[in-house]
């Protein structure tokens, strides 16, 4: 899969611009994607997938988000939308699946939604934003408060009662509201449902659940999203410490100075720095994803285990974000113009780190953890 990435990942750079303007991923790089297997990485082998582990889906993420935000965002959440799906009965995997592994989903775990019992099922209603990848999906999860008419229910923990529905395209209404900072060729439009019943097979609880999708699925979703929002950043800042060298390396002289930007001193400081300070935020990521992919072999991660994970993705994506800013920094004026990528890394990591999986409220369980105290549920 990373040969076939490392291949692919000189075209994705190559058709950077015409990604952005388009605002979605071209048909043609779609169809190559799907080729190479990069939308099939989560899939389990009975179905035709790769039936990859997060460390090795995650080095996939990376590398095609060194060559561009937007496609390495992409594919992370194509991978992630399979965990989603998986945590539906087997027979209506087998539906899903009918047309062959390069399933193309979509979805929000936000509970944006309400999904009230209904003859039939489960009546879905409900907008949905940020959906990655809304015009191409043919499938898409959609995560419900559970109500009663139009009060919310409650589990025994006074948290509010949440389901997953899964609906086809044809049941969904894309609006196109997708215009953002950066991750502009994302696609990441809102989704609307009105009305619609969804049979009870097709519908889910992620907490109280266990995804049937092999190797992926030993490290629970919820603990998932952080980490691939952090290889995608990891990868933009890649990109962006790869630009800043072909800068200093072509002779880039800053203005009223009398040498070279690879000459000084001070940009030789720095640029060490970023470079040690994105290492350190890989090896951490990568330790301890492996980490959790191995402790999964043994059973169900635990609470520590799950929090521990989803504050190891927060600190790399926080140092990811510092290294590219740097980059642009040390870039100069050179950066701030639209031909140079540097400002679309910076925009495009600056973006995803907006993410809810990214903020410090993640660092709160751990630190309750370690200390012997109780995190908050809405936390674990």
């Amino acid at each position: 899969m990373l040969s076939r990435a490392r291949e692919l990942a000189q075209e994705v750079a190559r058709d950077a611009g015409e990604l952005e303007r388009a605002g979605r991923l071209p048909a043609a790089l779609l169809a190559a994607l799907a080729e190479a297997g990069c939308l099939r990485m989560a899939v389990p082998e009975r179905y035709g997938g790769h039936d990859l582990g997060l460390p090795e889906t995650l080095a996939v993420v990376e590398l095609l988000a060194r060559a561009n935000g937007s496609v390495g965002w992409l594919v992370g959440q194509a991978a992630l939308s399979q965990v989603m799906v998986g945590y539906l009965p087997r027979e209506s995997l087998d539906e899903v699946y009918a047309d062959g592994p390069d399933l193309r989903v979509a979805g929000a775990a936000a509970p944006k939604g309400r999904a009230a019992p209904a003859p039939g099922g489960w009546r879905v209603t409900g907008r949905w934003p940020l959906v990655s990848g809304a015009p191409d999906a043919a499938w898409f999860f959609l995560h419900c408060l559970v109500t009663e008419g139009t009060a919310p229910r409650f589990d025994a923990n006074g948290l509010p009662r949440l389901r997953l529905a899964v609906l086809p395209s044809s049941a969904v209404t894309v609006i196109e509201t997708w215009d953002a900072l950066g991750l502009r060729g994302t696609a990441s439009h809102d989704v609307q449902v009105q009305s619609v019943v969804c049979p009870p097979r097709f519908t889910c609880e992620l907490v109280s659940g266990t995804p049937d999708i092999g190797r992926i699925g030993r490290v629970p979703s919820q603990a998932q999203g952080g980490p691939f929002i952090a290889a995608t950043a990891l990868g933009i800042a890649l990109g962006a410490l790869d630009d800043l060298a072909d800068l200093a390396r072509g002779g880039k002289r800053p203005a009223f100075s009398s040498r070279r930007l690879a000459d000084s001193g001070p940009f030789q400081d720095r640029f060490g720095d970023a470079q040690l300070t994105l290492a350190a935020a890989r090896a951490l990521l990568h330790a301890e994803t492996a980490r959790a992919d191995a402790l999964g072999r043994a059973g169900p991660l635990g609470p520590f285990d799950g929090a521990r994970l989803r504050a190891a993705a927060v600190k790399a994506i926080a140092l990811a974000v510092d290294v590219v800013e740097e980059a642009f920094s040390l870039a100069g004026s050179s950066a701030v113009y639209s031909s140079s990528p540097l400002q679309r890394r910076l925009r495009d990591v600056r973006t995803g780190a907006q993410h809810f999986a990214a903020g410090r409220d993640f660092y709160v369980p751990l630190g309750c953890l370690l200390a012997g105290e109780t995190p908050p549920a809405a936390l674990l």
